[in-house]
This record gives structure tokens, C-alpha cells and sequence, in this order.
């Protein structure tokens, strides 16, 4: 049976109440019984003292005198009010009762086993009645008989019985009030829920942009738990956008060497040619499968960035690190007769990975020889600037005009500059940069005054909280 919570949760409510009224209906209701049997008990006994000083104990056993001068004639009152009055000799024989016991059955003796005074209920002509006894006692402590006093507790049993009914009455109105009330207050509680559901259900794969209501009025639970599933639907779309990015882009990428290299082949199949014009061929189609696979392996190190929670995390001298790196261009720099310059301060400690950032300075030095013409000016500076570090590379090469600026770090961005087309690249560098330095809590910036005017790029990382 499929119940809703609503459902379920007042009945448990329900149940819980249930069994907390009950148990304290039915202690109250045997606390007040015990308490009414004690009053009447004292009542008894009021009575018992009342009667002592008119025993005579003889040796034949115990025995009345003087019961005119009783101040209480409640032993001679017939019916509830009344009490019953009878006196046992040591065997429990009968030698006097109360002139009221003349119309009713005979009363069954029930002697105590010690000469203690107690009390005990039983049913009387299909009442309930309490009888006392009181031990008499000579002076060397043997019982000469028992005083026995009697009273019906009719209305004290009609009192507990009215008390009982009100009691079940009151459990069963409380228990259907709070029932009903919080069926409906768990309702309006979990309304929230089958808003969420619904909305839920019509989140797709096309539309998760879409998001679940989070504002209901107050932060709870539920607030909380849409909050999550929000940023779980974010974090899909974010994958499904990396996913749907990466196809659109090598698709789009790999189109036009795919197309070359069909072309080539095709052609090179349409006649019998030399060894030597097929060698062409070849080395034609094998320009064109590495920049396919150059492509596919920068699209493949963007979307493991992209994917990647964390990248690992290493104290690293980007001073020691730069200069190293800073080498491997010099010859490149001297063919090219750039004034190649590096300007560092000694000592700067980031936290990230080496190959990492390795890749961050390739990136840009590359960049900047490529760009810059020969005989031209390429300088890399690392220094502390607060609790950053700057990386920045300036060149004196081709430059870029100041709306392209927010543009140069998007994949496959290439400027439409006909010195810039001229140049071999995918335009994923810049977007790997970028990445890598994202996931380190950096960022990365570019300037440029316009063409032909060089270029400025600025790395700014945070600076590592120990060295």
C-alpha cells in the first residue's frame, strides 16, 4: 500500500499521542483511584475511633457499652451513607453488628493475617464496599478481637467511572483534533515537496538551465535540499556543456583537415602517378593528421581541466621554474634576433603543479616569439605583488586591437588579422592557459594599445602560504 507522508506522519503523530494520553489517562486514573480509596479509608477509620473507647475487652473477648453516648450515628444509617459496624471475637464469630446490617446479606468476614489495621474492597449486593478491621488487642499483645467498619463506595465508584469516560473522551477528541490538524499542517509543510517534484519532472537533458524553487518563504530542510539539487542540475550542465562543446569544436575543427585530406587522396587516386609525386601526397596528408591530432589533443587536455575537481597542489619555486623553462626558447629567440629578456626576483613560491605551470610559461613565451617579427623584443618578469605572484611576458610584436581583448582566451579564437592568419596554431592555447590558472585561484589577463603595438599578458597567482 503506497502511503503519501503526509499520511504516514500523522499517523505516527497519531499513534505517539495515542499511547502518551493513554498512559497518562491510565496512571491518573489509578492515582486517583488510590487516592479516593484512602480518603474513604479514613473515613473508616474516623469511625473505628470513634467506637474504641466503647469496647470492653473481657476475657471471654470484646464487647460494646455505653453506644448511646457515640457522637457518631453513622453506624445506624442504612444505605451509602451508612456505615456498617461488627464486632469479631479472636475466631472471627460474630458477637455484635450495627442495627443497619437488619436488611441486607449476610457480610463475608475476611480477618486479616496480622493484627496490623488494614482495609480490602469487595462487591456488596452488587455494589462495591470497603471494609476496615482494626486489631483489639489485650495487654500482653494477644488479639481479642477485630472492629470491623464497612461503607459502600458507590459514589466513589461512580465518581472514577465519570472520571474514566471523560478521560477516553477527552484522549479520542484530542487525538482526531491533532490528527486532523497535523494531516493538514503536514500538507501545507510538504507542499513545497510536490512543487520541487513537479518542477523536477520537467528538467531535461534540453533544458537544464532550468532550476528547482529554492524560496518558500522560510530556509529549511527543504530550501536546503533544492539548493543541492540545484547546484547538482548546475554541475550537469556544466558537464553536458563541456560534453557538447567538445563535439561541436573537434567536429568543427577537424572538418576542414578532413575535408583536405579527402580532396588530397582523392585526387592522388584519379591517375597512375610517380613514387615520388605519392610521397608528396603522403607528406601532404601527414601535414594535415597532425594538426588533426595536435587538435584533438589540446580539446582532450581542455575537457580533462575542465573536468577535473582539483588539480594537484605542490610548493613551486616560480622563479627556479622560469628560468628553466626561459632556456629552452633561447635558441629560438637568437634565430629569430629577438632581444629575449628575463627579469625575476629570486625566492617566489606558488602552490600548484610544475608541469602545470610549466605549460602556463611555454604558453606565453611561445606566444610571444610567434608573434613578435624578427629583431623585435620578448621580455618574461616574475615578482610578488601582496599575497600574489605576477607571471607576465611582454612583447613588442603584432598586438591586437582593444575589442578583442575580452575575446583572446575563448576556444578557437584567432584574430582575423591577415599577420595573425599567417601563423600556424588551433587556438587552444590561450584557453588551456586560462584553464590551468583557474583551477589555481588565478587569473590571467592580456593588453594590448592595438596592432602593431605589442602585447602585454599578466598571470596572477596566489602566493603560497608556506615555503
Amino acid at each position: 500500500m503506497r502511503w503519501s507522508i503526509s499520511t504516514r506522519l500523522t499517523l505516527w503523530f497519531g499513534t505517539t499521542l495515542l499511547l502518551l494520553l493513554s498512559l497518562f489517562a491510565a496512571f491518573s486514573y489509578v492515582a486517583f483511584h488510590e487516592r479516593m480509596h484512602q480518603d474513604f479509608d479514613r473515613h473508616l477509620t474516623h469511625e473505628a475511633r470513634e467506637l474504641e473507647p466503647f469496647i470492653r475487652l473481657d476475657p471471654e473477648g470484646p464487647m460494646f457499652e455505653d453506644l448511646g453516648n457515640v457522637r457518631s450515628v453513622a453506624y445506624q444509617t442504612d444505605g451509602i451513607f451508612g456505615t456498617y459496624v461488627r464486632l469479631l471475637d479472636a475466631s472471627g464469630r460474630v458477637v455484635y453488628q450495627s442495627p443497619n446490617f437488619e436488611h441486607h446479606e449476610s457480610l463475608r468476614i475476611q480477618i486479616p493475617d496480622s493484627p496490623d489495621a488494614q482495609s480490602v474492597s469487595f462487591e456488596w449486593e452488587g455494589n462495591p464496599a470497603r471494609s476496615l478491621y482494626t486489631a483489639l488487642v489485650y495487654e500482653n499483645e494477644t488479639v481479642a478481637g477485630w472492629l470491623e467498619v464497612t461503607g459502600f463506595e458507590w459514589s466513589l465508584h461512580q465518581g472514577l467511572e465519570q472520571l474514566g469516560r471523560a478521560l477516553i473522551l477527552g484522549i479520542l477528541f484530542s487525538v482526531t483534533l491533532v490528527a486532523i490538524a497535523g494531516y493538514g499542517l503536514a500538507r501545507r509543510t510538504l507542499r513545497p515537496v510536490a512543487t520541487l517534484t513537479e518542477s523536477a519532472r520537467h528538467i531535461g537533458a534540453s533544458n537544464l538551465s532550468q532550476r528547482l524553487p529554492a524560496q518558500f518563504g522560510v530556509h529549511d530542510e527543504l530550501t536546503d535540499m533544492a539548493e543541492t539539487f540545484n547546484d547538482l542540475i548546475a554541475r550537469l550542465e556544466a558537464s553536458f556543456n563541456r560534453e557538447r562543446r567538445f563535439t561541436d569544436n573537434a567536429a568543427h575543427e577537424l572538418q576542414n583537415p578532413l575535408a583536405s585530406l579527402r580532396n588530397v587522396l582523392e585526387i592522388s587516386l584519379r591517375r597512375e602517378r610517380t613514387p615520388e609525386a605519392y610521397q608528396q601526397v603522403i607528406q601532404t596528408a601527414l601535414v594535415d593528421v597532425r594538426e588533426m591530432s595536435a587538435t584533438v589533443r589540446s580539446l582532450l587536455q581542455l575537457a580533462r581541466l575542465e573536468r577535473a575537481e582539483e588539480l594537484p597542489r605542490l610548493s613551486v619555486n616560480l622563479t627556479h621554474l622560469c628560468r628553466e623553462h626561459f632556456e629552452r626558447f633561447i635558441v629560438r629567440a637568437q634565430e629569430q634576433q629577438i632581444d629575449f629578456v628575463l627579469s625575476l626576483e629570486e625566492a617566489v613560491w606558488i602552490e600548484a603543479e610544475p608541469v602545470r605551470i610549466g605549460e602556463v610559461i611555454d604558453n606565453l613565451i611561445d606566444n610571444a616569439l610567434k608573434y613578435t617579427p624578427n629583431g623585435g623584443r620578448v621580455e618574461t618578469r616574475v615578482a610578488q605583488r601582496d599575497d600574489n605572484v605576477l607571471l607576465e611576458v611582454v612583447d613588442s610584436g603584432l598586438g591586437f586591437r582593444p575589442e578583442e581583448e575580452g575575446h583572446l582566451f575563448d576556444r578557437f579564437y584567432r584574430s582575423e588579422s591577415p599577420e595573425v592568419k599567417a601563423r600556424t596554431g588551433s587556438g587552444l592555447g590561450l584557453s588551456i592557459l586560462a584553464a590551468i590558472v583557474a583551477a589555481y585561484g588565478g587569473t590571467v589577463s592580456a593588453h594590448s594599445a592595438g596592432p602593431n603595438q605589442g602585447s602585454r599578458f599578466l598571470v596572477l597567482l596566489p602566493k603560497a602560504k608556506s615555503t
